[in-house]
């Protein structure tokens, strides 16, 4: 007998509350005046049951009947709820349309944050300049038909962390007293009433551009970006009995550039041709982490991340030892490092000693590589030709790593476990030239260099082909229009990362498992046919 069956329910209810006011005047059609007042209320609710049994005599009633098999396990329940207050205004002042001045103020009050910081305050300014409407520009006219110069600064809040993370908490646990299952009570959070907003203050200064009667737009930003006071799960002593506890800690920047070009390539009467192409490119900093230089981060379920936060190294930096094939007798009479504590063998991975003491210990971890790509760009397509229409939209990130964690979990030898077909090119006494380390009984999972993969990629995220039908049909069918189309999404994938999907975008509330490849997600091919009827 054996099996395990679960079944459970998830209720969740999320409304949002907007009164905004608004005032618009104008003075001799010079002064231009908007102004905004307003209040939001946001609520959130879950609940959650599950009731799981195990050893079942058959699979007959699956999850339908719990009470049919031979042992049952403890019932789970849990409930959150939160709430988010806020307050808004904002200024807009123009004269002339050609000089702007937007002045905005935010008070935020968030549930999830500590008793003596809930509120947080975010204010910004903007101001532009239409350069095209001044008078001097006007012999220009033939050329550029529009030029703008914008400014920015302004700050915003994050606190997006579980509800009650500031409050300390008690959580069941189950132990054996006098051969009796006894549940008792503890403390598994501490209180922190000084959890505060995560702050980003940023600045911008862009420009944009139209040519020949806007057949040729671009738009250019490049900004600056400093987030403090982070919400981090900072890792605690295991003497103290905790894992760790969600604080403020540090600050990161984040400087760059965004360029966009838009443009209409032909126009005629029965054909046109539109095209946007977009690039950025970002650099991330760690900044400060308070009292530590560096530490690996702790998810609220104890899971310790293989990325590390340290100053001076972009978030999303992998931790980890390189190596060098596997270690042979030659290189075991020869005394080749090994891991220290560790009795390696033939056929165990072969570490490389960056320190050059002539042991492996975590001292010779070192940067494996970044999350961070070194630059993004995407490129779409509209074209159409008398009834038809054609759109596709390519995407790509490139120069980042990813950590192929599913690769990694597949070549662990287990009988419980499934595992990759690489581990029939494992070292044994029968496949002395196998690449993948000997089979243990005992395997502990490393940060290598040989799960850090490239994860550059380009996609074709989408192309959609359509037809119109004329009006003399869609007419038949009393229909304003009537169009048809064939769709396809992820159908091209160029890559050299060989787990399911490079475009691995897990980015949790401290940003501390980016580029992390769980395998759980690939991506999935679709292909679309449909109608699309309007009256």
């Amino acid at each position: 007998m054996g099996g395990y069956g679960s079944v459970g329910t998830v209720a969740a209810v999320s409304w949002l509350n907007e009164n905004t006011l608004t005032w618009d005047h104008t003075w001799q059609n010079t002064h231009f005046l908007n102004v905004l007042a307003g209040y939001t209320t946001q609520f959130s609710k879950d609940e959650s049951a599950v009731a799981s049994s195990q050893k079942f005599p058959n699979d007959l009633t699956t999850y339908n009947n719990l009470s049919y098999a031979g042992s049952a396990v403890l019932s789970l329940s849990d409930a959150h709820q939160s709430t988010l207050n806020s307050f808004l205004a904002r200024v807009n002042y123009s004269y002339l349309h050609k000089y702007n001045i937007t002045l905005s103020e935010r008070a935020d009050g968030s549930s999830r944050l500590g008793a003596n910081n809930k509120w947080g305050y975010f204010p910004s300014i903007g101001i532009s300049w239409n350069i095209n409407k001044e008078d001097f520009f006007q012999r220009f006219d033939r050329y550029i038909s529009n030029l703008k110069l914008r400014v920015t600064a302004g700050k915003t809040g994050n606190s997006e962390v579980p509800p009650y993370s500031s409050l300390a908490a008690l959580a069941p646990t189950n132990y054996y007293f006098n051969n009796t299952l006894v549940t008792g009570i503890a403390p598994v959070q501490l209180a922190n009433p000084d959890l505060k907003w995560e702050t980003t203050s940023q600045y911008n200064a862009g420009v944009d551009l139209g040519l020949f009667n806007n057949r040729i737009n671009v738009t250019f930003d490049a900004y600056y970006k400093k987030t403090t006071d982070l919400l981090l799960y900072v890792p605690f002593p295991l003497y103290t009995g905790y894992a760790s506890q969600l604080e403020n800690v540090g600050s990161v920047e984040n400087k760059g550039f965004e360029l966009g070009l838009s443009t209409e390539n032909i126009k005629s009467q029965d054909f046109t041709w539109r095209s946007t192409f977009l690039i950025a490119a970002n650099r991330n900093k760690v900044l400060n982490l308070g009292e530590s230089s560096s530490f690996f981060p702790i998810a609220p379920t104890g899971q310790v991340s293989p990325v590390i936060v340290q100053v001076g190294l972009p978030v999303g930096t992998f931790w980890g030892y390189s190596t060098n094939g596997l270690l042979t007798a030659e290189d075991l009479t020869k005394g080749v490092p090994v891991l220290a504590g560790v009795s390696q063998q033939v056929g165990d991975t072969k570490y490389i000693d960056n320190t050059g003491d002539g042991f492996i210990t975590t001292a010779d971890k070192h940067n494996l590589g970044s999350a961070q790509p070194t630059f993004t760009a995407s490129f779409s397509n509209n074209v159409s030709w008398k009834h038809f229409d054609l759109s596709f939209f390519i995407q790509g990130s490139f120069g980042n790593k990813l950590f192929n964690l599913l690769q990694q979990k597949l070549e662990i030898p287990t009988i419980s476990l499934n595992a990759s077909a690489a581990l029939l090119n494992r070292y044994s006494t029968t496949n002395p030239n196998g690449t993948i380390a000997r089979a243990t009984n005992s395997p502990v999972p490393q940060v290598t260099d040989r799960y850090i993969e490239d994860g550059s990629y380009a996609k074709l995220k989408n192309i959609t082909l359509g037809y119109n039908f004329p009006a003399t049909i869609s007419s038949k069918v009393r229909a304003k229009q009537l169009r048809v189309y064939v769709s396809a999404q992820n159908l091209i994938t160029l890559t050299h990362y060989t787990g399911y999907n490079p475009e691995v975008n897990f980015y949790d509330n401290d940003n501390t498992k980016q580029g992390i490849d769980y395998g759980i997600y690939p991506a999935t091919r679709t292909f679309l046919a449909g109608v699309n009827i309007t009256f």
